[in-house]
């Protein structure tokens, strides 16, 4: 395959699930502003100079600039403003907003209440899980949340599953606790437990027998040809579909709510076992990692030449869509964090303001936003270098 297609698979796919994702995320800002008559600079997709614009009848600039990662949406007096070039202050009032017709309507940010200012904060994480929701919900509808019967179909040597007295052709019935009626949930629970016990529920000779297996960590490539440390039992399991199981818009919803929580609480989980040591850093994923699990997934749908070009195409879409939902929870889930740069860091400094009175100084605003900046850079760091390691990149010099 040539160095240009190798690129666009990892570039493209990547560039339009970032920007999807991130530009939800400021769209709930800018609504959730909008409604409280916050006046808006600007809107943009991308970073850098603007490549198309323009004004809409609140003088807020809607911008296409030339890099197309994300965007973001400028609040007029949200500690200034991000490449307004020059043409609104960085502090302005709203006399003077009113005064001037070619400034944005509405008032300065800093005017709102804490509670206005809380509610858009928290606008941005909750657009991020309203997106989620919704492709579960479409996907659920369109292609149905199947139903399986999944069983062992092999089991390899010296390896967890063995030493617990696994069998080929154990069906599972739960995992710990959770219906084992999807594959989704059986990898979830293995993966996610390394070196802590899983009870199994599984069905054998018509009689259901429980066992206790603890997954071991490995390290393995997968199909997307990523390298990945996770929980590992050593089975190979076989799927027999049950029922497609479409779902009436109704219950599609509530599926898409069901999805949006159990991956906030796998979120809060591999969270938990990071900050007791059990997991490492490097099982987090930063922008390479997305680029790899994005580039990844078109690559291997890609290059399934027994499938016709259309079902390619459509795999593509369907796989890339699933990972914007997944995206967008990771997304809004890190942004409720409670540090002073993210959403709900700003959510303590104004529920600080509204209990006390009074804000933090800009003394302390700065200090504590850049001990968190320099704090994130360095994870990072390690997180980079983790995801570069997993997509092999780092094999390429090896040899030389």
């Amino acid at each position: 395959m040539s160095f240009l297609a190798e690129a666009l698979y990892l570039i493209v796919p990547f560039i339009l699930v970032i920007s999807i994702v991130i530009v939800i995320h400021e769209l709930g800002h800018y609504w959730a502003g909008r409604y409280f008559g916050a006046a808006v600079e600007s809107f943009s997709v991308g970073f850098g100079h603007s490549i198309f614009e323009r004004t809409d009848k609140n003088n807020t600039r809607w911008r296409i600039n030339w890099l197309p990662l994300g965007g973001f949406v400028s609040f007029v007096n949200e500690g200034g403003i991000l490449e307004n070039e020059g043409m609104i202050p960085e502090k302005v009032s709203s006399e003077e907003l009113a005064a001037n017709d070619h400034m944005p309507k509405g008032k300065p940010f800093n005017e709102l209440s804490a509670g206005a200012r809380n509610v858009v904060a928290l606008a941005g994480p909750f657009a991020n899980f309203i997106l989620s929701i919704l492709i579960f919900a479409v996907l659920a509808m369109a292609l149905g949340n199947p139903i399986e019967r999944i069983s062992v179909a092999a089991i390899e040597e010296n390896s967890a599953a063995q030493s617990a007295g696994l069998e080929p052709g154990d069906v599972f019935v739960s995992v710990n606790g959770r219906e084992a009626n999807r594959m989704k949930v059986i990898l979830e629970q293995i993966k996610m437990s390394t070196d802590d016990p899983v009870l199994l529920v599984l069905l054998r000779d018509e009689k259901e027998i429980e066992i206790s297996v603890t997954p071991k960590r490995v390290t393995r490539t997968n199909f997307m040809g990523i390298k990945e440390r996770t929980g590992m039992i050593g089975v190979q399991l076989a799927t027999q579909l049950i029922d497609r199981n479409r779902l009436n818009p109704v219950a599609a919803v509530g599926h898409g709510i069901g999805e949006t929580y159990s991956t906030i609480g796998s979120s809060l989980q591999m969270l938990g076992r990071i900050l007791t040591g059990r997991e490492s850093l490097q099982q987090l994923s930063g922008p390479v990692g997305i680029a790899n699990v994005a580039g990844g997934i078109t690559k291997a749908t890609m290059e399934r030449d027994e499938v016709s070009l259309g079902r390619r195409l459509y795999g593509v879409l369907i796989n890339n869509v699933q990972l914007i939902a997944f995206i967008s929870v990771a997304i809004g889930f890190f942004n409720l964090l409670p540090l002073p740069i993210l959403d709900g860091g700003q959510v303590i400094f104004n529920t600080y303001e509204a209990v006390t009175g009074k804000g933090l100084s800009e003394d302390i605003l700065l200090k504590t936003k850049f001990a968190t900046v320099l704090v994130l850079a360095i994870l990072a760091v390690f997180i980079t270098i983790g995801d570069i390691e997993e997509a092999g990149v780092l094999e390429l010099f090896s040899g030389l």
